[in-house]
């Protein structure tokens, strides 16, 4: 496969409604000796490339190509699971973690060629992180025992897990993890309910912040420079902002509203145009906050990408090529070492730019499900990997 530039063009978009049932759902791990699909029940296209089976793969030419990744051993593969999260160790790049639906937490320690299963007691996970401060023998993971949600975590490398959090009613889950950038010790955790707690110390202890956010919380991200300021995304709905460590949260779209309701004046052209880039987004699926830039975060959605520059205040979208905007957008990576590289994925194609959106780089994906996770290595950005699960359109 090899790079087509395009440029843009400004189309309708097609908009896609996913619900959160399809955001949580899963598959199991299945041997590798399952039957291989032939040529007769195998897409192929004219160049003779046929949709492979594996739940990981891996580029090491920046995006041109990709490799299936999934080996265990000689007998099974991680041929169906469903990737959640990837988390790379802080010191040794080649040692990654992926959590999945229903197969459980895998470790590779040669980037990729292999994965080894670690126990979790939980059938479901739904979100994991390794943690950076004690990344050999720390992690976290979010499942359900007896219908309730909660946050388990190992000291010793995953033989044995505690949980550290629970949700009281049932049916509410733990939807995503996120450990803070600088100080490890600090922990936040989103529900399917709206609700956001922090950790301060590695989650011995737990406290509510984010009262009154709107809908499930299924991204939290960390700005570049500012060790206070994070935003929380809520699924289908908008982007919160905390400038305080999520003492408090702005919901600029209420605050926009305040604003007008005080304006005496009618709006300038200049007020006007500004005014319109305000306008959030909606039917959000995932959230980026760009590694190198302050301030600098990114949105997608079913049809379109979304960049803001102030704290996820004023929004400008990022014109994609047309067919893209068709498929809804789930996963987004971002250059760690240059601002202006985007990658992404849109149905069955792989996409990325290294001019801030300007011009597209397309590449084919033989993939036989959706990409939920695009991720660099953290120290080689020519090594992308992606975790596929299926989604029900």
């Amino acid at each position: 496969m090899k790079y087509r530039w395009v440029h843009k063009n400004m189309v309708k978009k097609l908009v896609v409604v996913v619900g959160l049932a399809t955001l949580l759902s899963g598959c199991s791990l299945i041997p590798a000796a399952a039957p291989i699909p032939t040529a007769q029940d195998s897409p192929v296209d004219a160049l003779g490339q046929k949709v492979r089976s594996g739940s990981l793969w891996k580029s090491v030419d920046g995006g041109q190509t990709f490799e299936v990744k999934s080996k265990v051993d000689e007998k099974q593969s991680i041929t169906k699971a469903d990737i959640l999260a990837m988390s790379f160790h802080p010191n040794d790049p080649k040692t990654i973690y992926i959590g999945t639906a229903e197969s459980g937490i895998f470790k590779t320690t040669d980037s990729g060629e292999t994965w080894m299963p670690i126990s979790f007691p939980p059938k479901k996970i739904y979100s994991f992180i390794l943690d950076r401060g004690n990344p050999d023998m720390r992690m976290f993971a979010s499942g359900t025992l007896g219908n309730l949600g909660k946050i388990f975590r190992t000291d010793d490398g995953g033989t044995t897990w505690r949980a550290v959090y629970t949700e009281p009613g049932e049916n509410v889950v733990i939807t995503i993890l996120a450990q803070h950038p600088r100080d490890t010790n600090v922990l936040f955790a989103g529900t399917s309910a709206g609700t956001v707690v922090k950790s301060t110390d590695s989650g011995e202890t737990w406290r509510n912040i984010g009262a009154a956010m709107d809908g499930p919380i299924t991204d939290i991200a960390f700005d570049a420079s500012k060790p206070l300021s994070l935003y929380a995304l809520s699924f289908n709905s908008k982007v919160y902002y905390s400038a305080n460590g999520g003492a408090t949260f702005i919901d600029w779209e209420q605050e926009k509203q305040g604003e007008q309701a005080k304006r005496k004046q009618p709006l300038t052209t200049e007020e006007r145009e500004r005014e319109e880039k305000r306008v959030m987004p909606g039917a959000l699926l995932s959230l980026s906050s760009d590694p190198t830039v302050s301030g600098r975060v990114y949105v997608s959605k079913d049809g379109g990408l979304y960049r803001s520059n102030d704290f996820g205040k004023n929004w400008d979208k990022i014109n994609i090529i047309e067919s893209a905007e068709m498929f809804p957008i789930r996963a987004v990576a971002l250059n760690p070492r240059d601002a202006n590289e985007i990658s992404f994925v849109a149905g069955h194609a792989f996409y990325k730019s290294k001019n801030g959106g300007n011009t597209w780089a397309v590449a084919d994906l033989f993939v036989d499900r959706s990409i939920s996770v695009l991720a660099y290595d953290p120290d080689n950005p020519q090594a992308l990997y992606m975790g596929l699960r299926k989604f029900s359109e």
